[in-house]
């Protein structure tokens, strides 16, 4: 799950999902508002268009006065043209706020006080809008008794056939008005989201592709270094092969043969002291060379040989006046390949430490958990500026930080001058 998480294709996906969600978000915020304006502007046009060429053209005379008989005359003429779509009611209002006509009867010749608004529209023309709460009285509309459901009242001008100017109201249901708004954003939804859905689709496959060509570039890349990593261990297997099999037998026998005639009781006592300090000289260039062969490739490089691989690797410490130690604990669980890798890592700590440290003690320490697997290689001595110039001990170092790495670890060195330098490595045991 992890790793999934950490697939460039899968955080791409995450962060654009995220990101249409808020642009979903904030697209349906500002359709919503412009589509509630366009909606009301709606209604304002019809609005208007009802009081100027339904309304006006049948208002008969003698409305201005709240006749009866033109009342009804202009019921039976325009009600059922004015009460369509989301119009629940109208009325025409006097400019001193006379209802003089309502399709509710209970309203006639009410009297309201007009705000400015209204007021303007009745000097000016066009149109003024207000909002009715449901259960409470709206003097602007002149409704003394609540409604089903609030209402947009929205007002425009219109003119009696005696020239006095009228109010005319029509009233919209809010629900209605809303069910008009969901229509104006749903057409133009998808021709907001679907470019963002497109072009998230279009990179996503396109990152796939480069993500699939940069892995597939990482495996070759692995392939070839194991290729490499191989290719030395059999050349360095072959040269520690020969040099055991050649020089180094060649010497112990020589160093045997040598030995024994200096014990021989026939051989003078000089040619005795003289052979030896040769055998002697043998033996220590015999020991130095197996120290070399067991560097260049060592015996075992598994988990139960790691202990003696590890010794061998610091017998040449002690020509050099290191005292040198090595502890061993948990490893035992360790793959193979954990196990040479561990090797490799020490064989260039103790070779730095050997040949450029100058200290006088040097300790190499494995422990094992059954899950990680930790190295250290301390040595105390002249330490060297990490910061600086580049340092003997970087060179072989740098190199293998990339093959640890390839194998989910990490590998670091500490150091400061005359603080001696530690060579830390910690890689899963597996």
């Amino acid at each position: 799950m992890r790793r999934l998480l950490r697939s460039p294709v899968t955080q791409f996906l995450i962060v654009g999902l995220l990101t249409v969600t808020a642009i979903v978000i904030a697209t349906n915020f500002l359709a919503a508002r412009a589509a509630s304006d366009e909606a009301v502007a709606e209604a304002r046009r019809t609005t208007q268009l009802l009081a100027r060429s339904v309304a006006q053209p049948d208002v008969p005379k003698g409305l201005v006065e709240a006749r009866t008989g033109a009342i009804d005359k202009f019921d039976r003429r325009v009600l059922k043209r004015l009460l369509v779509g989301e119009v629940a009611h109208v009325d025409i209002m006097s400019s001193d706020g006379e209802i003089l006509y309502s399709d509710r009867r209970e309203l006639l010749h009410s009297v309201v006080e007009l705000d400015e608004g209204q007021l303007r529209v009745l000097a000016k023309g066009g149109t003024t809008t207000a909002v009715a709460e449901p259960g409470a009285a709206s003097q602007a509309a002149g409704q003394f008794s609540g409604d089903a459901a609030d209402q947009v009242e929205i007002f425009s001008r219109m003119r009696a056939p005696e020239g006095k100017p009228l109010l005319f109201g029509a009233y919209y249901e809010l629900n209605r008005l809303d069910d008009r708004q969901a229509e104006i954003v749903s057409a133009f939804r998808w021709i907001t989201i679907g470019p963002f859905l497109l072009l998230i689709a279009l990179v996503t496959l396109m990152l796939s592709i480069l993500t699939g060509q940069l892995t597939n570039a990482g495996k070759e890349r692995e392939r070839l270094l194991r290729s490499a990593i191989d290719a030395s261990d059999a050349e360095r297997r072959r040269i520690a092969r020969d040099l055991h099999d050649g020089v180094v037998q060649d010497l112990a026998g020589t160093a045997f043969s040598i030995g024994a005639i200096a014990r021989d009781s026939g051989t003078p006592d000089e040619t005795r002291a003289t052979l030896q300090g040769a055998g002697s000289s043998l033996r220590d260039s015999l020991k130095a060379l197996r120290s070399l062969v067991a560097e260049i490739h060592p015996p075992e490089l598994h988990s139960e040989g790691l202990p003696a691989a590890l010794a061998d690797l610091i017998a040449g410490a002690g020509p050099a006046g290191i005292q040198a130690s090595v502890s061993v604990e948990g490893a035992e669980t360790a793959s193979n390949d954990m196990a040479a890798l561990v090797w490799r890592v020490a064989q260039e700590a103790v070779r730095n430490a050997i040949r450029h440290s100058g200290a006088s003690t040097l300790a190499v320490t494995v422990r094992g958990d059954g899950r990680r697997l930790t190295l250290e290689v301390v040595d105390d001595g002249v330490g060297f500026e990490p910061g600086g110039a580049r340092h003997p001990h970087s060179y072989g170092l740098r190199g293998l930080k990339t093959l640890v790495a390839d194998c989910g670890g990490e590998l670091g060195v500490r150091s400061s001058p005359g603080e001696g330098t530690t060579v830390h490595m910690e890689v899963d045991a597996r």
